[in-house]
């Protein structure tokens, strides 16, 4: 096999299996309607993809399971959302237009049928506008608008059209959307129709800049056409305008491409209107010869409401150069090619120049005539042009109401949600401080009360060591004094040695409480009965050392010789000490100086 076989047979295979991939990503969801409203609830969603797989399925579907499935689609509990609403209306509408408006055409229809469909199309739009408006996504609001006018304008709704193509494509360029250039073009043509001439002519120069980057004719539907549109659009706008250099600017690069593409319709078209320029310069003859150009090439290609216009202009041509006759004959050779191809406008144009050709031929009857028609005519195509314009005005007015409406609504839901999350934060912010506050309570009191455990337990310890020191300290005096009793006892009896004589001596001469065992007693007594001393200076300021070594004494309830030998002093010192001290408390002879003693 030839390699050039091979590699068809390659391009081929590849081309199959690209057509079933397709066919099997469209038709992988079939008509299950659970499926669709979720996938028609989701933010992203355009023509191109589940739209257009969802259209086209419809259209291959019975009518009337057609509309059960997207009842029971709208019914699902899948269904949920503006994005939803906004998707599910442009596919009902889409559906209601292609299966019974444009499919079967050949099938007659009634006119109160037709006007029911547009009717209800008219309000699913509405509704998916509604919705898009609440979803504030500017993607969706422009889809939405788009495509809403596209169909609409099919429906001769073309206030409705207008504005919302505008509206689409406006959004689409605010979101860095790519616009096609044929969507410029149609928009520029809508805008020449409703005599909006300059924006008609700013869309145009964007479809223009546009179509400059289609380096292949094949990209779009009918492609060299729309290109030489694209520069005829705004060349009618200029001369509109009464702008003539600049329609003849565009004028001329149309008809440069329309010869490129040898298309003779659209050659003569573009000099036929070149011919309306030389006529307004007076160049009747040279106007005469391109009109006559357009009036036979356009009825030659069927295009006979074109082929009117070029001969009632002809006819003018005619008028102006003296031929009244010749002009006659054009003007209502004009009339009977309307029959085929009505057009308001070119019937209009007519009358007018039938009315000057039967004034100059002194037709005075005629020339009223046909005046009156023009009148009718000429009022009728202003007073729809005011119509538009209105209703243009209104659809704009509605847009905007509603926008606000909506984004007010929106904007006071938004306030609600940041207050209502403003006052939750507030709340949970104020229980955690709260919390963190009652927490560091807790702690704080806890450390407290360890600390004031441990204190007691160091205070218990050091209370508990303190009279074991004491009790010590005193055993040993007590111990002490025992000794020397006995001692004196054996001295007494002559039973002790020389040695322990001398011993005993020594003890009953030595000072047991020194200076430093003082201030160690005196520590050690405090850690048991703190506050003693203390007490016993705010009782009574001016007693002294010796007293309170007593009192002390008194207070661990020894003995008068334990106090005696402790002291280092006798009996009878210690009996005096008392004394004073009891003196120095004031107390009367009632009073148990012991009982005192203790309560301090």
């Amino acid at each position: 096999m030839p390699p050039r076989k091979i590699i068809d047979h390659i391009l081929l295979l590849i081309i199959c299996i690209i057509t079933c991939v397709m066919v099997s990503a469209q038709n992988k969801l079939g008509l299950d309607p659970a499926k669709w409203a979720y996938e028609l609830s989701k933010k992203e969603l355009t023509e191109v993809n589940s739209m257009g797989s969802l259209s086209l399925q419809l259209m291959e579907t019975d009518s009337v399971k057609a509309l059960h499935f997207l009842d029971a689609v709208e019914r699902s509990a899948n269904a949920k959302g503006y994005f939803f609403t906004a998707h599910f209306c442009m596919v009902k509408a889409k559906f209601l237009y292609d299966k019974c408006i444009m499919q079967d055409s050949t099938r007659s229809k009634q006119p109160g049928d037709v006007n029911r469909i547009a009717d209800q199309m008219r309000k699913l739009f509405v509704t998916a506008l509604d919705a898009a408006y609440h979803t504030e996504d500017d993607k969706t609001i422009g889809w939405v608008s788009f495509y809403s006018a596209k169909t609409m304008r099919k429906l001769g709704e073309t206030s409705w059209a207008v504005m919302y193509s505008k509206n689409g494509v406006d959004l689409f360029e605010k979101i860095g959307y790519e616009v096609e250039p044929t969507v410029y073009t149609d928009l520029a043509d809508l805008l020449l129709y409703v005599k909006e001439y300059d924006q008609c002519i700013r869309y145009a120069e964007k479809g223009i800049a546009g179509w400059a980057k289609v380096q292949d004719d094949n990209v779009f539907i009918n492609t060299k056409t729309y290109k030489i549109r694209a520069y005829n659009i705004p060349g009618v706008a200029h001369y509109e305008k009464q702008q003539y250099d600049s329609a003849f600017y565009y004028y001329q690069n149309a008809l440069t491409l329309a010869k490129r593409y040898n298309d003779t319709l659209w050659t003569a078209i573009l000099l036929g209107n070149i011919g309306k320029l030389m006529f307004t310069q007076n160049r009747y003859d040279s106007a005469y010869a391109l009109f006559v150009n357009d009036y036979k090439n356009s009825k030659q290609k069927g295009a006979y409401d074109n082929a009117a216009n070029a001969a009632q202009w002809a006819a003018r041509a005619n008028l102006a150069m003296g031929n009244k006759i010749v002009a006659l004959n054009e003007a209502r050779d004009a009339l009977k090619l309307l029959r085929f191809h009505p057009n308001d406008i070119y019937l209009r144009n007519t009358c007018y120049t039938l009315t000057q050709v039967h004034r100059a031929l002194n037709n005075y009857d005629s020339a009223f005539y046909y005046n009156e028609l023009y009148n009718k005519l000429n009022d009728s195509l202003e007073r729809e042009a005011v119509i538009n314009s209105l209703a243009i005005s209104k659809a704009r007015l509605n847009d905007e109401v509603s926008r606000y409406n909506i984004q007010k609504i929106n904007k006071e839901k938004k306030e609600q949600f940041f207050i209502r999350n403003v006052l939750i934060a507030a709340i949970i912010g104020l229980f955690l401080i709260v919390l963190l506050i009652i927490n560091r309570g807790w702690l704080k009191q806890k450390i407290a009360v360890e600390k004031a455990q441990r204190e007691k337990k160091m205070m218990e310890q050091e209370m508990l060591s303190a009279k074991e020191q004491m009790n010590s300290f005193t055993s040993h005096i007590i111990e002490k004094t025992n000794l020397i009793e006995k001692l004196e006892l054996q001295i007494a009896s002559r039973q002790a040695t020389e040695e322990q004589t001398t011993v005993i001596a020594e003890l009953i001469q030595y000072t047991i409480l020194t200076e430093d065992d003082w201030i160690k007693f005196r520590l050690l007594f405090e850690k048991i009965f703190p506050q003693f001393f203390q007490t016993l200076k705010q009782t009574v300021a001016e007693i002294t050392v010796a007293e309170q070594r007593m009192a002390a004494l008194i207070r661990l309830q020894l003995t008068t010789k334990q106090m005696s030998a402790m002291l280092g002093i006798s009996i009878d010192s210690v009996h005096k000490t008392r004394q004073r001290l009891r003196q120095r408390l004031k107390l009367n002879s009632e009073i148990n100086l012991e009982e005192y003693i203790a309560s301090v």
